[in-house]
């Protein structure tokens, strides 16, 4: 799946038919388009919450109640994220919600510093994690330093920790 960010890109992106797609946390108050998305789209969707509040969280439920699910992933929108403010926590609030609610799909989208706060978050009842990666080191790319890098084993090592916290707790 892939962000979608506005509606030439949403238009091309459905000729694929997706079965998941995500919106950012960078166009969380652009209400005509997700109105557009949600009219057009019934299929899962994937929604980032960095610099959103309870507010947005009954707005998306309330504008994506007609899709399958909806993977609420809790976001701090600063490179990289301190620990302190990585929030686990809201990850725990989606968890509970989702027992009353199938569609809600907990999760967790990391700009921390490696998988601690990842495996965190699977213990908060994550059900999705997102986490930048890279092919190559690109010094203008401002998440540079969250990024795991595909061509040496710290992706395949986040993803080994993952598996690691989601043994654990069960």
């Amino acid at each position: 799946f892939a962000s979608v960010l506005d509606k030439p890109s949403f238009k091309f992106m459905m000729r694929f038919n997706p079965k998941i797609i995500k919106i950012p946390s960078t166009i969380s108050n652009f209400d005509d388009y997700h109105s557009y998305v949600s009219r057009n789209y019934k299929e899962s969707i994937v929604v980032s919450t960095g610099y959103t509040d309870k507010n947005y969280e009954e707005y998306i439920f309330n504008k994506f109640k007609d899709n399958k699910k909806i993977y609420m992933l809790q976001c701090t929108s600063s490179y990289p994220t301190k620990p302190e403010d990585c929030h686990i926590g809201i990850v725990r609030h989606y968890y509970n919600l989702s027992k009353n609610n199938p569609k809600i799909v907990s999760g967790y989208s990391s700009h921390d510093m490696g998988s601690l706060g990842s495996m965190m978050a699977v213990a908060a009842g994550a059900k999705m994690i997102e986490k930048h990666v890279k092919l190559k080191e690109e010094p203008w790319a401002h998440f540079d330093t969250v990024a795991l890098s595909l061509k040496n084993n710290e992706f395949s090592d986040f993803v080994k920790d993952i598996r690691k916290a989601s043994i654990m707790v069960k």
